[in-house]
């Protein structure tokens, strides 16, 4: 054993090898006269193989000696060292610690070491030191279950059992598995492997076509490179779930007109270990109204159309209490599914569309009226009396007439009358006209009011903001090179001429020791559709609180249960109760279930339609996980293309969408660091209504925090996307950042080749560094832009009317700024195939 040098005091004990700090001492004659003495306390110790132990050495100088000492070890086993440390002097004694570390390699046994001191012109001094090597534990552990017999019906994930390991001395990792799984039965431990904890979920997922039956051979096993195997026996029970079926519509509500047989709608039949015939019928059908169904009765397939055939005399209204009903031969009972049908009268020649002169919107002043001429065109001989109305919320003083209410002709007048009191602003109404037999048409039309003595072809309005958004300065530009002028506006209404194809306006606003500057550039066109109405006019809805419970939510699931725009979660119990604040009005009840880390493939859907519970009220159906109104998750693999190595992807989050032009969002879930393939999961078409749901996912991706791209895309069933994949929009080029200079810093932004599939508009932002609360937006439509080179900066707006330099950044102030373009293909709201995309770059100035 050696000692190991660690540190070196003047009078302490030197290290092997070390060299001398201080001469011999001499009586003058040649005779040395020190001496030194060596001692330990205590003189032995017993140490576990891969532990240490420590002894005080001292060191008695005599005879005037102050010389170096050094330290050596003889006797010790191959693995033992020692550390010198803690040297402290004291006169002419030095003591110091001695720590003797011993490795797990070192042979167990007893040990008689000595500890030499030597010194220059000294006798060498000894003391003995009995070591004793003890063998180190064995590292071990035990496997145990919680539960040592599962049983589990096909198709499903539940119950689990808990994996315990018990450690002894042992702290490495452990892989477990299961040896002799039935076909169709796989493993699944959460954490995943290695384990490296006390304990692991095992869950067992049966497939729907796994063997029934007592499997008594199952061996759950754990594997470490340190140990034997362990294991513990485990006896699986399969069992097929009870025979039956459910019914559900492809089209649960249908309209008909009166002698007439269509739409149709497919009645599916979900079996379950049931093979029988079944026999269908309609319940509560209105008088004149019969039932078929191809192929007829009794049904041996999946699947049958039914077609009901309204008489020419047959009650028109909706009829509610329609259900498609099931009676399977051998089974107890009878199943059900509701429809509705709504019979109409007989349908006119031709049809009809609403426009307007002039077209989308219109002025008027406080205090006066305008006409609207609303213009019926009529296609295919239609010449059916028409009703006109209009819909939308009408600020005070506001009032609609038309002129006829109904016509047989192609046109009649709308006017608009308003008093002094009307406030300025924006209001959007929607124009109607309905006749027996034929769908709604419709026409939009925005009424912008005005204050008196306004003039322009453009209008922005603050008149309904709160205080801090509005305006302070406004100024316009005719144009896109012209000079900046300033507006003084009446009652927060501000108007003014663009004559050319493009125009912009800046403004700014000032909130508690804030500053924001933006900037607007548009085409004429685009300036002149309407009324610029920041705050809006728009009642918010109204909403109400509902109550409900849910039942047989899967050990470890997570349930996000939605409805009308609320949300609530479902967790830690298989059953319980829930609460959301959701809009007034009938809506579709959308649940899901997935384990808390992510989706996966016990992932179930729960969706109940038309739920419309009372204020304070409950639902009418209970959300069960396993009901019949539930489902499991579909998956496909789904590829995302475009990502570089340099880029992350941020998260991916798949929404459901009901209601057709309602387009309610009901988020199923997100991924986090979803790599470019994996699975997604969503509602099977068997729950999805084919005419108004459909999916929609959102993709994020980023490189650090200076590039950004963002991809929303709408589909209807989840499918397999290795050859369609989801396609990440192009890069922003990385863009030219300068100061434009002037009396303020004026960060300007080029970018040069803007992909054409940024087709919607582009934006620039800043945020003062250095004066907290200073920031602004630079914002262009593509109309605007022309092209795809691109530079938006913030104009030079220094005695542009009353101005104030400080709303802007000084010279020298430091800058975070942002660029970001976005573009689209919309089709429609909540369009399967409808696209978003958007890229941004950010940076420093």
């Amino acid at each position: 054993m050696s000692l190991i040098r660690k540190h070196l005091r003047r009078y302490g004990l030197a290290l092997l090898g070390a060299v001398a700090l201080a001469g011999c001492s001499s009586d003058g004659t040649g005779n040395n006269t020190g001496t030194i003495t060596l001692s330990l306390s205590p003189t032995s110790g017993s140490v576990q193989q891969g532990a240490q132990t420590t002894t005080t050495a001292t060191l008695t100088r005599g005879g005037g000696f102050t010389g170096t000492v050094n330290l050596t070890v003889t006797g010790a086993p191959t693995g033992v060292s020692a550390v010198v440390s803690n040297v402290q002097t004291s006169g002419t004694t030095t003591t110091a610690t001695v720590t003797v570390s011993v490795a797990l390699t070192t042979v167990a046994g007893v040990y008689p070491l000595v500890v030499h001191g030597t010194g220059t012109g000294v006798t060498e001094a000894l003391a003995n030191y009995g070591l004793t090597v003890t063998a180190a534990p064995t590292p071990a552990y035990t496997l145990t279950l919680s539960a040592t017999t599962l049983t589990i019906l096909q198709g499903a994930a539940t119950p689990t059992t808990t994996v315990t390991l018990a450690r002894t001395n042992f702290t490495g990792n452990v892989t477990l598995s299961v040896d002799n799984l039935p076909t169709g039965v796989t493993a699944a431990f959460a954490p995943v492997n290695p384990q490296t904890g006390t304990s692991s979920v095992l869950t067992l997922t049966v497939a729907g076509n796994a063997p029934v039956g007592t499997f008594t051979n199952l061996v759950v096993r754990g594997v470490s490179s340190l140990t034997p195997d362990r294991t513990a026996p485990l006896t699986l029970t399969i069992t097929a779930p009870a025979p039956g079926f459910i019914l559900s519509l492809t089209q649960p509500a249908l309209t008909i007109p009166q002698g007439a047989s269509a739409p149709t709608t497919t009645v599916n039949i979900a079996r379950t270990n049931f093979t029988g015939d079944v026999a269908l019928s309609v319940l509560n059908l209105p008088t004149g109204v019969t039932a078929a169904f191809a192929p007829a009765n009794p049904q041996t397939g999946n699947s049958s159309v039914l077609t009901l055939t309204v008489a020419p005399g047959a009650p028109t209204g909706t009829f509610t209490t329609l259900s498609v009903q099931g009676v399977g031969t051998g089974l107890t009972g009878t199943v059900s599914t509701p429809l509705s049908l709504t019979i109409s009268t007989g349908t006119p020649a031709g049809g009809f569309t609403l426009s307007t002169v002039p077209p989308t919107a219109v002025g008027v002043t406080q205090g006066n009226s305008a006409n609207v001429t609303v213009t019926i065109t009529r296609t295919g001989g239609n010449t059916s009396n028409i009703a006109l109305t209009a819909t939308g919320t009408l600020p005070t003083g506001m009032t609609l007439t038309f002129l006829p209410t109904s016509t047989t002709t192609n046109s009649s007048v709308l006017t608009i009358a308003t008093t002094g009191a009307t406030p300025v602003g924006a209001t959007a109404i929607v124009i109607r006209g309905n006749t027996a037999g034929l769908g709604e048409q419709t026409a939009n039309l925005t009424i912008n009011v005005n204050a008196p003595g306004g003039s322009g072809n453009v209008t922005v309005t603050f008149a309904t903001c709160p205080a801090a958004d509005k305006a302070v300065w406004l100024a316009f530009m005719d144009g896109t090179a012209g000079t900046w002028t300033a507006v003084t506006g009446v009652a927060d209404v501000y108007q003014f001429n663009i004559t050319q194809s493009k125009g912009s306006f800046a403004y700014v606003t000032l909130g508690t020791g804030t500053s924001e500057i933006i900037v607007q550039h548009f085409t004429q066109a685009e300036l002149t559709a309407g009324t610029f109405n920041f705050c809006g006019t728009a009642t918010p809805p109204t909403t109400r609180v509902a109550n409900g419970t849910y039942s047989n939510l899967p050990t470890g699931y997570l349930g996000q249960i939605s409805f009308g725009g609320g949300f609530a979660i479902a967790a830690g119990l298989a059953a319980g109760t829930f609460q959301v604040t959701a809009a007034t009005g009938a809506f579709d009840l959308v649940a899901y279930a997935k384990l808390a880390a992510s989706p996966g493939g016990g992932d179930r859907v729960f969706i109940s339609r038309n739920q419309n519970p009372a204020p304070a009220g409950s639902f009418s159906q209970d959300v069960n996980f396993t009901g019949p109104l539930s489902a499991p998750a579909v998956a496909a693999s789904a590829t995302l293309s475009g990502l570089t190595g340099s880029e992350t992807q941020g998260f991916a989050s798949v929404t459901f969408y009901t209601g057709g032009s309602a387009c309610i969002s009901s988020p199923l879930y997100t991924l986090l660091s979803a790599p470019p393939t994996s699975t997604l999961y969503g509602v099977p078409a068997s729950l999805r209504n084919a005419l108004t749901d459909m999916h929609g996912i959102t993709i994020s991706v980023s490189n650090g925090t200076a590039e950004f791209r963002t991809l929303l895309e709408n589909f209807l069933d989840p499918v397999a996307r290795a050859a369609t994949p989801f396609v990440l929009p192009a890069q922003l080029p990385v863009p030219v950042v300068t100061n434009a200079g002037g009396s303020y810093k004026r960060p300007s932004i080029a970018v040069t080749g803007v992909p054409a599939e940024f087709n919607l508009s582009h934006t620039m932002t800043y945020d003062d560094q250095t004066v907290s609360g200073k920031n602004g937006v630079v914002t262009a439509t593509q109309g605007w832009v022309g092209g795809s080179n691109l530079t938006l900066v913030l104009p030079n707006f220094a005695g542009v009317g009353v101005f104030n330099n400080a709303w802007a950044p000084a010279t020298g102030d430091a800058l975070n700024w942002s660029v970001s373009s976005a573009g689209g293909v919309f089709t429609g709201v909540c369009t399967a195939g409808q696209r978003f995309v958007s890229a941004s770059r950010t940076g420093t100035l």
